[in-house]
């Protein structure tokens, strides 16, 4: 009999698993990011063109992480609750129209307005939703495909770097907006199209769920718990992955900010820098992969000290720099640093919480990247307003990380994956 039902379910199985497709599909929701990321590249041409010091230009900057931590918090919640296309659909407009009217742009409330506001709430589901999707819809493998999906983030940095580093030094910044607004607005287009927010949606189960046994499906039942406002502030945990965030956001933020104005003032040309901060997209997408691997032996909150020890370590390497070749040994071991730490928390944030409010979890966490984006932003401009040196800046960089790796010691995650607990039907939008 039982050998009858294994057969049966082996007939049954389909020949391609959608989630791969739906895994593709937040690969370029994650690859939005970019509007965030490559803003750096834009600094000194705003300064020459509206004669703005770097403290008001890299407040606009600032301005657009804090509403996109607030909007997060509801694309979460959305995602949850609801199928998450046409959330996808709404983001797709104004993220694109955002950064096409950042391209028109005259003074600065329009750049406050156009890329602070519009252009993050399109980016509000950057983040949250691919990271909190891809762990429903795997269990086997769920460190490697939440690995993949957030090479997203990398993918799209590289690209947008190299092209609007090509596009202003031949045609303008202006031009340099127009292109990343159409570009980012097409691909999330096509993931709409392949997107599903869990596997009942397509009548199917998640990658490996056949290989659970009904008694660590009731022993991890806590762990899918919907999780309310009230008792995630209350819980040291969540605390922890919070204030993870929130430090290595500050960090991070100075670093992408202000990496291209850094490297022109040590006379890189705007090319080869963007060039160089499109590479900590490439070798950090390398980061996330491997990490997904390392995870899967060493734990999520193994990986991520390790990986923030190694931003750590990296910053304070920074201070040092005065080339192009000395540039390219921070970008390596950065990227490596960073891109583990981006994968690794999500993956700890599911662990420990499960995965029924993931997409409301990570949105909350999302409002840490917001604020240590909107601290970091400015306060790399100001430090070097009243210094004229980044050097300042960079150490602050590396004691926020050293603040991230102790905000999460206390974690004792669950060593069991979070098990499957079939999810209502989402509502139509």
């Amino acid at each position: 009999m039982k050998g009858s039902d294994m057969s049966d379910d082996k007939q049954n199985k389909p020949a391609f698993f959608y989630g791969w497709l739906v895994l593709a599909a937040c690969v370029l929701i994650g690859m939005t990011a970019a509007a965030q990321l490559t803003y750096g590249i834009y600094v000194k041409e705003l300064i020459a063109e509206f004669h703005w010091n770097r403290t008001l230009t890299s407040s606009i900057s600032s301005v657009h992480y804090f509403v996109y931590s607030l909007a997060a918090v509801l694309a979460g919640t959305i995602a949850d609750r609801y199928r998450p296309r046409p959330l996808i659909l709404v983001s797709a407009v104004l993220l694109g129209g955002g950064l096409l009217l950042c391209g028109l742009a005259r003074n600065v409330w329009q750049m406050y307005l156009f890329f602070g506001i519009v252009a993050a709430l399109g980016t509000s589901c950057c983040y949250c939703v691919p990271s909190s999707i891809v762990q429903r819809w795997f269990i086997e493998k769920r460190s490697v495909a939440l690995g993949i999906s957030m090479c997203g983030i990398s993918i799209g940095s590289f690209v947008i770097s190299l092209l609007v580093g090509y596009l202003i030094p031949h045609y303008g910044w202006r031009v340099g907006f127009f292109a990343e607004g159409a570009f980012l607005f097409s691909i999330m287009i096509l993931a709409s199209i392949f997107m599903a927010g869990n596997p009942e949606e397509k009548g199917l189960l998640p990658y490996g769920a056949e290989k659970i046994q009904t008694a660590s499906l009731i022993t991890n039942l806590n762990q899918n718990d919907v999780w309310t406002f009230k008792s995630l502030i209350a819980n040291k945990y969540f605390i922890g992955c919070f204030a993870n965030q929130f430090f290595t956001c500050i960090s991070l933020i100075i670093m992408y900010t202000h990496f291209v104005a850094n490297a022109e003032d040590m006379g890189i040309p705007k090319l080869a820098a963007a060039g160089a901060l499109g590479m900590v997209g490439v070798i950090s997408a390398a980061g996330r992969f491997q990490a997904g691997y390392l995870c899967e032996r060493i734990g999520y909150k193994k990986g991520l000290i390790l990986s923030c020890g190694l931003c750590l370590v990296a910053f304070l390497y920074l201070i040092f720099v005065r080339n192009l070749l000395m540039l390219y040994v921070f970008v390596i071991f950065y990227s490596l640093g960073y891109g583990g730490k981006a994968m690794a928390l999500p993956g700890l944030t599911g662990e420990v919480f499960g995965t029924n409010s993931l997409g409301k979890i990570l949105g909350l966490i999302a409002i840490a990247f917001g604020t240590g984006g909107f601290i970091g932003s400015v306060l790399g401009g100001w430090i070097f307003d009243q210094t004229d040196s980044y050097c300042l800046a960079f150490i602050a960089g590396a004691f926020f990380y050293l603040m991230a790796i102790l905000s999460v010691a206390h974690i004792r995650p669950n060593p069991q994956p979070a098990a499957h607990v079939p999810a209502k039907q989402p509502k139509r939008i």
